[in-house]
This record gives structure tokens, sequence and C-alpha cells, in this order.
């Protein structure tokens, strides 16, 4: 059996209890520093970071390769195979037209464009729609070379990508021949 409780000690209780309630509120927060934007150094290290990152990304998937040649904006390639003495692309007429037996895909495998699929790519130095890092890298090269390269995003499709078939921010793979345009007969 319950045994009542004082009127008295109920509303001690409750006025106590109500003291409490707020308790903290009365009193001034810590003071606490929040950003609510990064500075310029927090973006330059967060940019640093992920440059590195990527960078590490495409030593790895190159680390097997023979003679890795570097170039100074992050593009790693190597020449397969070449013909002796043939002329550099860099060296060739204004409006000299290549073609291309190539293979562009993601870094998963995933093809974008084949010659098998799509037929060889004419390629004008300079003039082509492509994205820089494919003109550096077929400007470097001879008539006749076979390579296989990884070109950054910030050298092919950036932070956009080419929706759907290239996601933002892709590494490509490229597997190419290049040879002179031969105009079908």
């Amino acid at each position: 059996m319950m045994r009542p409780v004082p009127i008295g000690t109920v509303l001690s209780a409750a006025i106590l209890f109500a003291g409490c309630v707020g308790c903290g509120q009365d009193q001034p927060l810590p003071d606490r520093t929040t950003k609510d934007t990064p500075s310029k150094q927090d973006l330059l290290e967060f940019h640093r970071l992920r440059a590195l990152a990527l960078d590490s990304l495409i030593d790895r998937e190159t680390a097997e390769w023979g003679s890795v040649l570097r170039s100074g904006t992050g593009i790693r390639s190597e020449r397969l195979d070449s013909i002796p003495g043939s002329p550099a692309v860099s060296e060739l007429a204004e409006g000299t037209v290549l073609e291309l037996h190539h293979r562009l895909s993601l870094l998963d495998g995933t093809d974008i464009t084949t010659w098998q699929q799509d037929g060889p790519m004419a390629f004008e130095p300079g003039s082509t729609d492509l994205p820089s890092g494919f003109h550096e890298l077929i400007g470097d090269a001879h008539i006749g070379d076979s390579l296989r390269a990884l070109i950054p995003p910030v050298r092919a499709w950036g932070m956009s990508g080419l929706p759907p078939d290239i996601p933002q921010e892709a590494v490509i793979s490229v597997h190419l021949r290049i040879g002179l345009y031969q105009r079908p007969a």
C-alpha cells in the first residue's frame, strides 16, 4: 500500500525540477570558433592532397609499364612501338590530318570509344576538339608510334566529365597507333 506524499514535498520537488530545466540557458556558452567557409590555406591544402592522391593512383596504374615517360602536366605514357626515322608529329605541316587507331577507356576498363567499334579517329593537331592532354600526347609522338598513356582529369575532361560516358574527374586510359590519314579511294 502506498502512503500519500505530503503536498509540500511535491511542490518543493516541482519547483526544484523546474529550476533545473533551464539550467545553463542563462549562462553564456563557451566560445567555440566555427568556420562557415574554408580559408585560402584550407583550399590549397585540400587541392594539394587531392593532387597527391591522383598522382599516386596514376603511379600505381603505371608501375608495371616498361619505361614510363612523365610529362610536366602529369600525363604518363609509354612508347610500345615506333618506326625508326619517322617524322615527329610536331614537325608536320599545319593542316595535316592524322588517323588514330585508338582505344579510350576509364581506369575500370569501361570503353569510351575504340577504333574497332567507331572506326579510326581523324585528328588534326591543334584543331581537333579533344582535350589538351590528347594534343600534348600526340604532339610529342612520331608517325607510326604505338602508345599507351594515362591522362589525368585536368588534361582530359576535368571536373565536368562528358556525361553519360565519362564521369567527373576521370583519368583516361589511351592506347593508340598514329598514322597519316588516308582518304578512302
